[in-house]
């Protein structure tokens, strides 16, 4: 039993194996079935990789000697069949590690980094396996704004982009969970720098005969440190091709629903009077045009790059409050991550005056939906030393290019507006398209809430509100008001696509009795 075994070797006919293998990839999963265990993803000096996995019951013995990164020897552990949907390598066995496992250092690190990423034109010809997970690199040249999706109850980020390669083909991925904010923060701090997108155990998702890759694990990479990453960097294509902040597609489906049956029928559909009149929480779609943007609220705000959170400023205790002469002098500090002086990174916060034929309402866009408006991050138009905004009349150009524009806005009615007369309502998605937003003024007999008198004298609507059980509502990034949207509710699940595939109902609507109000019938 000196020798050491190569992973290709490794066969369930008996558990005393020794090989010397370093872990490329280790996280703890949590499931109902298996409890919380370690998974990782070892490679031999072969670059041959095999799944490991430790089982509940011994994560607190093993958890201290496994780390990511490491060399390690690995002596008596079982193996058994490889199977599933989210295989993380080729190999047709995995390990498991035993009570008498033994796990110890190895002195000659293993200098194999396990990477090893497939070829566009495999995935998008369908030629490849979609039950194994891929490596995938690519510079970012085209990238929409991040949505936020409720997923089995659980709120979650999800962003389309375009990767191109050395070749100059082009992949669709789609991110999901953390990894799409630490994108879209490395796209907003770019410079002129091209953005490589290292997917790591990529999972390939095929929807009307179009392949896409999507990240299933959180373990992929914004400009790592890698090799291959100088490599690609120096054959991409010389052409200066900058990187496109588009608008997410507007029939693009979730939970069998497209985005414009959503807005023309799923959501019903106000006037700023009606909007301004309601009583109820509920979601409504606006057409409306924007007025000014509101100057005195300001037109960004400065976040903790880590968190998102608004980070608070705290002023200097030794500076003489009654010296009029000397400036405020104050630090910035993050009450999420308790941190002072965190990094920084602005981000909108648009209050827009809006109006339509019926009336005049207040508006309230976070980051991701005004970048959708804009397109530019906000750290283009505050620069890199940002500080808070000393004039607010200052409006960027961009900005003030939005004013006499016409959107669908799909807004929420919370409780503030009706019982305490909060006077705005915050955005939580957005259509540009000018032929939708055209073909929703034309409609002739819009899809809008059918009202009838019950016996009682009150109104009964038989109009679906907001049923879908996948809905894609954008949320604030941490702004510490009581507009504040929403706590974020934690990471993603692991295979999170499988979850959103499985969410595909759309909710029977119960009718919904309502008291009895003016209406307009102009919306």
């Amino acid at each position: 039993m000196a020798s050491f075994s190569s992973v290709t070797d490794l066969k369930p006919f008996k558990t005393m194996w020794k090989i010397k293998v370093k872990i490329i990839r280790l996280w703890k999963q949590y499931s109902a079935a298996g409890g919380l265990t370690i998974e990782m993803v070892v490679v031999d000096s072969n670059g041959v990789k095999i799944h490991a996995s430790v089982k509940k019951d011994l994560v607190n013995r093993f958890d201290p000697f496994l780390s990511q990164g490491d060399s390690k020897i690995l002596i008596n552990f079982s193996v058994g069949h490889s199977f599933g949907s989210y295989r993380t390598t080729n190999h047709p066995y995995k390990i498991s590690f035993l009570e008498t496992t033994r796990v110890r250092n190895c002195e000659l690190p293993i200098e194999v980094s396990g990477f090893d990423p497939v070829s566009y034109r495999d995935i998008l010809d369908g030629s490849l396996n979609a039950d194994y997970l891929v490596d995938v690199i690519g510079q970012i040249v085209e990238v929409s704004p991040i949505e936020v999706l409720s997923i089995n109850g659980k709120e979650t980020n999800k962003m389309s982009l375009e990767l191109r390669n050395a070749g100059d083909d082009r992949l669709p991925i789609v991110l999901w969970g953390s990894f799409a904010n630490e994108v879209m923060e490395a796209i907003q701090t770019r410079s002129d720098h091209a953005i490589i997108c290292v997917i790591r155990f990529g999972k390939i998702k095929i929807w009307k005969d179009e392949c896409s890759i999507s990240n299933a694990y959180n373990v992929s990479e914004v400009n790592p440190p890698m090799s291959e990453v100088q490599d690609l960097l120096a054959v991409l294509p010389k052409d200066e091709l900058t990187l496109a902040i588009v608008e997410s597609k507007p029939l693009s489906v979730a939970s069998g629903v497209s985005e414009k049956d959503d807005f023309f029928i799923h959501t019903p559909r106000k006037t700023i009077s009606q909007l301004c009149e309601s009583r109820q929480v509920e979601k409504c779609i606006v057409m409306c045009t924007i007025s000014t943007i509101d100057s005195d609220m300001g037109w960004y705000y400065l976040s903790c790059k880590v968190c998102a959170k608004k980070v608070l400023n705290v002023p200097n205790d030794v500076v003489d409050d009654e010296d009029d002469e000397n400036p405020i002098m104050f630090s910035y500090y993050c009450s999420k991550c308790k941190v002072s002086n965190p990094k920084l990174l602005p981000r909108y916060k648009l209050h827009l005056i809006v109006v339509d034929s019926t009336g005049t309402s207040k508006f309230l866009l976070f980051d991701n939906l005004a970048i959708q408006l804009i397109h530019q991050p906000c750290i283009e138009l505050v620069g890199h030393n940002g500080d808070e905004i000393e004039e607010p009349d200052a409006i960027p150009l961009p900005l003030m290019n939005l004013v006499g524009k016409t959107y669908l806005f799909k807004v929420g009615i919370e409780r503030e507006n009706f019982l305490y007369k909060k006077d705005t309502y915050k955005v939580t998605k957005i259509i540009t398209s000018r032929d939708i937003i055209t073909e929703f003024e034309q409609n002739s007999s819009p899809k809008i809430p059918c009202l009838t008198y019950g016996e009682d004298n009150s109104i009964v609507s038989h109009a679906p509100e907001g049923s879908l059980l996948v809905s894609t509502e954008s949320h604030g990034e941490g702004e510490t008001t009581d507009l504040t949207p929403a706590k974020r509710r934690g990471t993603p699940i692991v295979n999170l696509e499988e979850a959103f595939d499985q969410s595909s109902g759309i909710r029977t609507t119960i009718t919904a009795r309502i008291k009895k109000e003016k209406t307009d019938k102009s919306g």
